[in-house]
């Protein structure tokens, strides 16, 4: 603010932040590039630069610890279980991150992100390619990303045009982590995968279920 004439004029970060400061500031939230959140969360206006890049920096290595272990266990322990445990990692991170104010605990929880990513994209959709007829491999993976393309869309759409605030985003994000939850308890393990470890009765009953629910006779299943 200037103190002379009482208006508000543009300032950047150098100055407000600069050590001494007694600069009276505020955000414009009219400017569109102007949106609640993290960095009004966490109050990381005056931070040093390293506490914003560690926000990237926590997500990424979260996403290479979830490559060199995640990822195994989904081929050493099934498809199902380490898919569930991807959302439910990203359902805990997701009800963490819209309550936490310590940075130290966002880190984590953005640790806990990105190595939900591995199991929710990577062996996420192995066992969504897996439980496909070879025919479908190529349909299914196209509709997957189409989809996953549309929801960025929206969310550039929503921040331009909607609204400003990235909470209310999060509603649909944990109901569908919810419901994905609750289907996959339902669902069986990769038939393709039992049958890599050698679990040959067990592929063959989730053959007959498949094929049930197909409508053919568990007579015609070899």
């Amino acid at each position: 603010m200037d103190k002379k004439t009482g208006n508000w004029k543009e300032c950047d970060r150098e100055h407000f932040c600069a050590p001494g400061s007694k600069i009276t500031w505020r955000v414009d939230w009219k400017d569109n590039g102007s949106i609640h959140n993290l960095i009004e969360q966490l109050n990381f206006y005056c931070k040093p630069d390293f506490m914003i890049g560690l926000v990237g920096a926590f997500f990424l290595l979260g996403i290479v610890i979830g490559c060199m272990t995640l990822t195994r266990l989904g081929d050493v322990y099934g498809r199902k279980p380490i898919y569930i445990l991807g959302i439910a990692m990203h359902l805990s991170f997701m009800c963490g991150i819209l309550i936490s104010h310590n940075a130290f605990i966002d880190y984590f929880l953005l640790f806990e992100f990105g190595m939900s990513i591995t199991a929710r994209y990577y062996v996420g959709y192995t066992y969504n390619v897996e439980m496909q007829p070879k025919s479908h491999y190529v349909l299914v993976s196209t509709t997957m990303f189409l989809f996953e393309s549309c929801v960025y869309i929206f969310i550039c759409g929503y921040f331009a045009y909607i609204s400003d605030q990235w909470v209310y985003l999060q509603i649909p994000n944990v109901l569908l982590s919810i419901m994905g939850i609750i289907f996959m308890s339902c669902m069986p393990e990769s038939p393709r995968f039992l049958i890599s470890r050698n679990r040959f009765g067990e592929a063959r009953e989730i053959f007959k279920m498949i094929g049930r629910v197909n409508g053919i006779e568990a007579k015609d299943i070899n």
